[in-house]
């Protein structure tokens, strides 16, 4: 789990801004070259066709010439522009193909980085659960709090009755988790395949045939629902369902396959510890039992 805050942390879009940042700058410099270059042209042209005609009211070119000369000159810095105008367009072009990949890089970098962020506080909210309900309470208020969903569902896996057991809920219609399924009943057997198969799958607008998405102002139906099978080191701990309103993204779904591996330990250490506490238990039972049937033997002679 600390590395999962250590991965966050390393995470910085830094140099996408720099990059960013610098090939800004050099469109710009390179548009005000563009200017500068035909502002000289033109002064050029100009100066041209005044010294020439200078030249010819001084007796120092034929007549005739300044205009031969004149149109030599616009001729000469026609093709100069030209020039700079193809080079400008074939620098800008490159620079600008650079800048839409520095931009790209920065959203990606942001997104990263966010991402992360979301990583390493669902990590924190998950830590501090005391029990695997309380567990799935943290997953599901986490992930609505750093994704755009409004429903959510998670069942824990009964191995020994290969049933799924309804634990936490968030924003679903029913008094607690276990009536979501009740009131739900298209959604348990599609919960089930996925849970027999370990395969998450995503249904696009999957219709009020299986669920709909109720709220003070009412109901609509889900745009995405998402199955997504809680499963580590080859053992299923149970089933994550979400449903939003708008498609979730690939950013969502790398987020909660990078959760996924983090609740399922924090599940395994939590339940090892109800295990742990229920056996103990079991044998303060067992000898207090043992330490009362003496005594009751005794009082009975």
């Amino acid at each position: 789990m600390e590395d999962a805050r250590t991965a966050a942390a390393s995470v910085s879009p830094l140099p996408a801004v720099g990059e960013a940042v610098r090939l800004h700058e050099l469109h710009r410099s390179l548009s005000r070259l563009g200017w500068r270059l035909a502002l000289l042209s033109l002064s050029l042209l100009l100066l041209a066709v005044a010294g020439g005609y200078a030249a010819q009211a001084m007796n120092l070119l034929p007549p005739g010439s300044a205009l031969w000369l004149a149109l030599c000159s616009a001729a000469m810095l026609l093709l100069f522009g030209l020039l700079c105008l193809l080079l400008r367009l074939t620098i800008g072009r490159e620079v600008l193909a650079a800048l839409c990949a520095a931009e790209a890089g920065l959203r990606h970098a942001d997104a990263e980085s966010r991402r992360r962020a979301c990583l390493v506080e669902l990590t924190a909210r998950l830590q501090q659960a005391q029990s695997p309900a309380e567990l799935a309470r943290q997953l599901l208020s986490g992930l609505a709090h750093s994704l755009s969903i409004q429903q959510g569902l998670c069942c824990y896996w009964d191995e020994a009755s290969q049933s799924l057991q309804a634990a936490a809920r968030y924003g679903a219609d029913g008094a607690d988790a276990a009536q979501v399924l009740v009131r739900q009943p298209e959604l348990a057997p599609l919960l089930l395949e996925v849970a027999r198969s370990r395969r998450a799958i995503t249904l696009t607008q999957p219709g009020a045939r299986y669920l709909r998405i109720s709220s003070g102002l009412g109901d609509a139906e889900p745009a995405e629902l998402l199955i997504h099978p809680i499963e580590h080191r080859g053992r299923l701990f149970g089933l994550l369902e979400l449903a939003s309103l708008q498609p979730l993204g690939d950013a969502a779904g790398l987020l909660i396959q990078e959760i996924v591996p983090v609740f399922a330990m924090c599940l395994d250490i939590l339940q090892r510890a109800e295990r742990s506490e229920t056996l103990l238990e079991q044998t303060r039972m067992a000898e207090a039992m043992r330490q009362t049937a003496p005594q009751a033997g005794g009082g009975a002679a």
